[in-house]
């Protein structure tokens, strides 16, 4: 077994740490900081369009870190987890990662939406701080590289390939409507995927927009259905406002597929709009048949409550943070550019995302996780929740 799999190995193998002082990398980490708290930066939105799933995020990362420090922490460290509210603006969040990089933040954690994580790395690549997401996919925050930036979710390019694929596979003739919220995630990510279809060969027949915190929203799934799309894009960054797209298509008798990208993996999704959702489909990139998987969701549903259940985005929270202890510990320094060295250096990591077997390597010249639409999973709503991948290869 090399060191690094000693490192890595635990009593619930992927989902915790070993904390083995005796390694060389973990030994000079305990001699570089004694006693000091490892300290954890992130930013995520507390109340507002992004809270949807930010809030899982934070919970999944407190969940790991409490069972962490109560097992003697990283390395003999204590880790403190400081957390800043990034309202969903961007504006705010580089803010909070300025403040976060002041209070001594080792790395930080984006865990909010889109927009916000734009902004975040921006600032980060300034302080030269080592920043990431667990989940956010606009392709620009990792195309072209950024040095102090890792990513552990899959880009929209790789999804909208994912999906042009499968809508060729599914739907003679496609014809392609999108639907999306005007918040800044949602306009950024939808003139994405706009982008990205058409480059695929699909057609574009009509593009409809919804205002945050509209009531009604029937004149949208009017106009879908007389463009004569047959199958439907939902994205955007509003969980609220794109359920009531879905509710709409449904109560018009709309039988056109609709599909998602990766911003519905939150189960919320699922609870707002009941049965309308059954046959969603949307990308993914966990497979809930992992047993992986299914331990880590266990663990944050016993801490957590059911609010858990089905949203299998929160393991890439856990496992973006275990990543993040582990560089740590490879670096063997509280130095940030140690830090974010050891993070390029990771090879052959295993992670509970993507397909069984997936191995986590980042390079001097990648730094994401995914690298082909191939990796990436499609799943359908049923019952109202997220359900099992659907075969599409």
């Amino acid at each position: 077994m090399t060191t690094r799999r000693r490192f890595l190995a635990g009593s619930i193998g992927y989902a915790t740490l070993s904390m083995a002082a005796s390694l060389p990398g973990a030994a000079r980490a305990q001699t570089a900081g004694g006693g000091k708290p490892i300290i954890i930066g992130a930013h995520g939105d507390r109340a507002k369009q992004a809270s949807y799933y930010s809030m899982l995020y934070k919970d999944a990362v407190e969940t790991f870190l409490d069972e962490l420090n109560k097992k003697g922490g990283a390395n003999g460290r204590p880790v403190q987890f400081m957390f800043e509210d990034d309202e969903n603006s961007p504006v705010v969040a580089a803010s909070r990662v300025e403040k976060l990089a002041a209070e001594g933040a080792f790395y930080i954690l984006s865990m909010g939406s889109s927009a916000t994580g734009v902004a975040a790395q921006a600032k980060g690549e300034e302080l030269k701080i080592p920043i990431g997401s667990p989940t956010n996919t606009i392709t620009a925050l990792s195309q072209p590289l950024r040095h102090y930036y890792f990513r552990m979710s899959i880009r929209d390019d790789l999804i909208a390939a994912a999906l042009v694929e499968y809508v060729k596979k599914m739907i003679n003739n496609p014809r392609v409507g999108i639907v999306r919220d005007t918040t800044e995630t949602g306009l950024l990510t939808s003139d994405s995927y706009i982008k990205l279809f058409k480059d695929g060969g699909l057609e574009m027949v009509s593009v409809e927009q919804i205002t945050p915190g509209s009531s009604d929203v029937t004149a949208q799934a009017l106009k879908t259905k007389e463009s004569g799309a047959n199958i439907v894009l939902i994205v955007g960054g509003s969980i609220p406002d794109l359920a009531n797209y879905v509710k709409a298509h449904k109560g018009i008798r709309n039988d056109a597929p609709m599909i998602g990208n990766y911003l519905f993996t939150t189960a919320a999704f699922g609870r707002l709009t009941g049965s309308a959702s059954d046959g969603f489909l949307f990308v993914d990139s966990v497979y809930p048949e992992r047993p992986e998987v299914t331990e880590i969701m266990s663990k944050l549903i016993a801490a957590k409550g059911d609010r858990f259940q089905n949203n299998l985005s929160a393991v890439h929270a856990w496992e973006y943070i275990r990543l993040v202890l582990d560089a740590i510990g490879r670096a063997g320094s509280d130095d940030h550019e140690a830090i974010r060295n050891a993070m390029e250096k990771t090879t052959d990591w295993p992670v509970a995302i993507g397909p069984p077997g997936m191995k986590l390597s980042y390079s001097p010249t990648n730094h994401d996780l995914f690298t082909q639409p191939q990796q990436a999973v499609i799943r359908a709503y049923k019952d109202g929740q997220p359900g099992p991948a659907v075969p599409w290869k």
